[in-house]
C-alpha cells in the first residue's frame, strides 16, 4: 500500500502547491485569471487541497473531511468546509480554463478533478517501510547494550521529542476547542464574560441578560425592562456592577446606565445617542469610552468620560466634522495605553486604527476590509482579535499591532469578540447568515409564502427588475466576491456581468435597460464611487465626484443622471461628464423617480415616504406618514401603489398602500428575521411578482473559543 506524506509537495498542472508554505507557486507564463505567481492561502485550506489530492481520484465524503481537518467538529466545519472549497476554486479554477477544479459530488462529497503529480520520494510502501524500521530497532538495540550513557540520551530524546509532539498536538487541539454557552432560540449579541469568569451578559430581542456558566442549566436572568432596549454592556473592572447605553421605548431618550448587581440599582451616567452605541471601560475602571453625537451639526465620534468624578461631562476626542469617516466600535488595550477603533469610510469600507492615548498619535493596522463587527484586545496588549465580514463570509483575524500582519483564525461565523478578563480565550457571538433571491406571487387568492428562486450555497441579495430586458440583477458572492449578476425572473439562464473582483452593492437598472448602475470600492478601499456598466459593450464606467461615500444609486427619468446621497444631500451625477447638480440637502436613503419630475424616497433624519418635485426640490411632502411607514430600504413603487415591509415584535408584514385610496393592507405575515433591514425590493408587473431579499438563518449563540492564535 502507498501512503504520501502530508506535508508533501505536489504540481496540478501549472501550480506547484508547497504546504508548509501554505502557498500556490504558477508557472510563467500565468494563467488567464491569475494576477500572482505566488499566492498565500489559509493553513486549512492547504490541509484541505492536500487531502484531495492525496486521495485523488476518488470523492472524499463530507464527513472524512470534516474529521480530518476540523477534528470532527460539525459545528463549525459544515460552513468552513464550503467556504475553504469556494476559495479554493476561485485560486484553481483557472488552471482548467475556468471550469470547476473540485467538484461537488452532490450528497457525498467533494472530488479534486486535476491529477496531482507527488514526488517519488514521497510515495512510501509501507511493508518496506516496517523492515526498515525493525532494522533500525536492532541497531539501537545494540548500541543500547554498548552503554548506560547512550541509553540515557536515547532516553532524553524521546521525552523531549514526546514532549514537542504533545505540545504540538495541544496546540492543534486548542485551534478549533469551541463550548457552547448558550443555546436558546434567538440572537445573543455583544457577550462579555465578568472579571471572575462565572458570568456572561449579552443582549437578545433589546434586552441584557445574565447567565451563570457555573450553572449552564438554569435559565438566565433578564436584566433590564421591556420598557427600554439595551444590547451591549461592559463589566466593571471589580465584577460589581455593568455599564450600558439604554433607550426608552417609547420617548426614544437615551442614557448610558450603571446597574449595580447585588442591588440592581441603576443610576444615569450620562446622554446616549443609540442602545447600541459602542463602549468600552479602562482596566483600572475609571475611564469610559463611548461613541456619541453631542449635537446634531456633529457627525458621531469618540467621548471620554469620568466615572470617578461627581458630574463629569464627557469630553470629545476625535473628528467632529466632515471626517470622510464614522467610528463604529472602540476598545481599551489592557495596559492603558491604546484605544483601538473601528472605522467605516463610505457605506461599504471599515478599517482599524489604534490611538496613542497620551500622544493622540494613530496608527493605521488594516487596509480595505469590508464590514468590522467587533474587536477586542489580546492580554498582552500587541494584539487585537477582530470579526470581519467578507462578501458575505464572516471570519476572525489576529493583527499584531507591530508588524501589522493579519493571522486567519478560520473560525465561520465569527462576531462580535471580548477576551475574558485575565485569559487567552474569548467569547463571540456565532452569526452564519446566507441570503437568498425569493418572490411573492401576488395573484394568489390568499398569498401564503415567498418562494425562492435561488437554492445554492452561496449569498444572493439587492434584486433589482428591468422590465425592457425582463432579466434581475442581483448581487453573488459565488466567485468569493460580491459580483453583478442577471438572471431571468424565475434565476435561471445567469450572467456573471462583474469581475471587478471588490465588493460590489445595490444594481440599479436604468429606465431603459441598457446600464446598471452599482457601487463598489475605490482604488484606495477608503470609500465608494458609483460605477455604470454599458450592457451593450460590457465595459464598466466610474462616475466623477468628489464625494467619499455615496448612497444607493437611482436614475434620473431620461437615464442621463444617476441620483445618489452624499454628505452634502441628493445629488444627481451625469453620465457626460457635466458637473454634479446639487438637488437637496435632505440625506436620502432609497430613491425612485415615478415620472419625469417625480421622486418618491425615504430620507435618514425622519421615517415615511416623501415626494420630490425635481424641478423645484424644495417641494416636499410626504406621502406616508412617519407612523405608517417606518421602512428604509425594503419598497418597492407600481403605478397604483406601494409594496413596503412593515416590522413588529415577532414578525414582519408584507403590506400594499394605494395611491388611489390611501388605505394600507397587509398581504403576507412572516418571521421577524425573514427580511433584512438593509434588504431589497423590486416589482415584476407581468408575472405580478414581488422581489426581495430573504435573510436566511436559525440563530446566534454564544461561543466560548480556545486557539493557538490567542495565546
Amino acid at each position: 500500500m502507498i501512503e504520501i506524506d502530508k506535508e508533501a509537495i505536489f504540481r496540478l498542472g501549472d501550480c506547484e502547491v508547497i504546504p508548509n508554505e501554505n502557498s500556490l507557486n504558477f508557472s510563467e507564463p500565468l494563467p488567464q485569471g491569475v494576477s500572482h505567481a505566488k499566492v498565500s492561502i489559509q493553513p486549512k485550506f492547504i490541509e484541505l487541497l492536500s487531502l484531495l489530492a492525496r486521495k485523488y481520484p476518488n470523492v472524499v465524503t463530507r464527513d472524512e473531511l470534516i474529521d480530518c481537518i476540523w477534528e470532527g467538529n460539525r459545528y463549525v466545519g459544515a460552513k468552513a468546509l464550503t467556504n475553504a472549497v469556494w476559495h479554493l476554486r476561485k485560486q484553481l479554477n483557472p488552471l482548467l480554463g475556468g471550469e470547476q477544479a473540485i467538484e461537488t459530488v452532490r450528497k457525498t462529497g467533494y472530488r479534486l478533478l486535476i491529477e496531482p503529480e507527488f514526488d517519488a520520494s514521497d510515495l512510501v510502501d509501507k511493508p518496506d517501510l516496517l523492515r526498515a524500521e525493525q532494522a533500525k530497532v536492532k541497531r539501537l538495540s545494540r548500541q543500547l547494550r554498548s552503554g548506560v550513557c547512550v541509553a540515557i540520551t536515547l532516553l532524553l530524546i524521546l521525552c523531549g521529542g514526546a514532549g514537542f509532539h504533545l505540545y504540538q498536538d495541544s496546540q492543534r487541539l486548542l485551534q478549533t476547542e469551541l463550548i457552547q454557552l448558550t443555546r436558546s432560540a434567538g440572537a445573543e449579541l455583544y457577550p462579555a464574560v465578568s472579571p471572575d469568569g462565572r458570568w456572561l451578559v449579552y443582549g437578545k430581542r433589546s434586552n441584557l441578560y445574565l447567565k451563570d456558566l457555573a450553572s449552564p442549566a438554569q435559565t438566565p436572568k433578564r436584566l433590564t425592562s421591556k420598557r427600554t432596549r439595551e444590547l451591549r454592556a461592559v463589566w466593571a473592572p471589580d465584577g460589581k456592577s455593568l455599564i450600558y447605553p439604554s433607550e426608552d421605548s417609547q420617548t426614544r431618550e437615551c442614557s448610558m446606565n450603571r446597574l449595580i448587581l447585588e442591588s440592581h440599582e441603576v443610576s444615569r451616567l450620562a446622554e446616549c445617542y443609540s442602545y447600541t452605541s459602542a463602549l468600552d471601560i479602562s482596566t483600572d475602571g475609571g475611564t469610559l469610552v463611548y461613541i456619541w453625537r453631542e449635537r446634531e451639526e456633529l457627525d458621531s465620534g469618540l467621548y471620554l468620560l469620568e466615572l470617578e468624578e461627581a458630574d463629569s461631562a464627557p469630553v470629545r476626542f476625535s473628528c467632529e466634522s466632515n471626517c470622510g469617516y464614522r467610528d463604529r466600535d472602540v476598545a481599551f488595550s489592557p495596559d492603558g495605553k491604546w484605544i483601538a477603533i473601528a472605522r467605516r469610510y463610505g457605506t461599504i469600507s471599515e478599517d482599524i486604527f489604534i490611538q496613542d492615548i497620551l500622544s493622540g498619535e494613530e496608527v493605521r493596522l488594516t487596509q480595505g476590509l469590508e464590514d468590522i463587527r467587533g474587536l477586542s484586545w489580546g492580554p498582552d496588549s500587541q494584539t487585537l482579535v477582530f470579526s470581519t465580514e467578507n462578501s458575505g463570509i464572516r471570519d476572525g483575524f489576529v493583527v499584531d499591532i507591530e508588524s501589522k500582519e493579519l493571522l486567519p483564525l478560520s473560525i465561520s461565523g465569527f462576531s462580535y469578540p471580548k477576551f475574558i478578563p485575565h485569559r487567552d480565550e474569548l467569547v463571540y457571538s456565532n452569526y452564519i447568515k446566507d441570503f437568498s433571491l425569493a418572490y411573492l406571487a401576488l395573484d394568489q387568492d390568499i398569498p401564503s409564502t415567498v418562494f425562492p428562486i435561488s437554492q445554492a450555497e452561496y449569498s444572493y441579495r439587492n434584486p433589482d427588475y428591468s422590465s425592457v430586458t425582463k432579466r434581475i440583477a442581483y448581487v453573488s458572492n459565488e466567485t468569493g466576491f460580491n459580483e453583478v449578476w442577471t438572471s431571468d425572473h424565475n434565476g435561471f439562464n445567469r450572467v456573471q456581468l462583474t469581475d471587478l473582483k471588490r465588493r460590489v452593492a445595490y444594481p440599479s437598472w436604468s429606465h431603459d435597460g441598457s446600464k446598471i448602475a452599482f457601487l463598489a470600492p475605490d482604488d484606495k478601499n477608503e470609500g465608494n464611487k458609483i460605477h455604470i456598466l454599458d450592457l451593450s459593450s460590457g465595459g464598466i464606467s466610474i462616475l466623477p465626484s468628489r464625494f467619499l461615500d455615496h448612497r444607493r444609486p437611482g436614475w434620473a427619468w431620461g437615464d442621463e443622471w444617476v441620483l445618489s446621497s452624499t454628505h452634502e444631500g441628493l445629488t444627481a451625477f451625469s453620465l457626460h461628464n457635466e458637473a454634479p447638480k446639487h438637488l437637496s440637502s435632505i440625506d436620502v436613503r432609497l430613491s425612485k423617480m415615478t415620472d419625469a419630475n417625480t421622486i418618491l424616497f425615504t430620507r435618514y433624519d425622519e421615517y415615511g415616504l416623501w415626494r420630490m418635485d425635481i424641478s423645484q426640490p424644495q417641494r416636499v411632502e410626504p406621502v406616508i406618514a412617519a407612523e405608517d411607514f417606518r421602512e428604509s430600504y425594503n419598497w418597492t413603487v407600481t403605478d397604483k401603489g406601494v409594496y413596503f415591509r412593515e416590522v413588529h415584535t415577532g414578525y414582519q408584514l408584507i403590506n400594499y398602500r394605494s395611491f388611489t385610496t390611501d388605505l394600507t393592507t397587509p398581504i403576507l405575515k412572516l418571521p421577524s428575521s425573514s427580511l433584512s433591514s438593509f434588504g431589497a425590493m423590486s416589482y415584476i408587473p407581468g408575472e405580478r411578482r414581488l422581489l426581495m431579499t430573504l435573510s436566511e438563518y436559525s440563530k446566534r449563540d454564544v461561543i466560548k473559543l480556545k486557539h493557538k492564535l490567542l495565546h
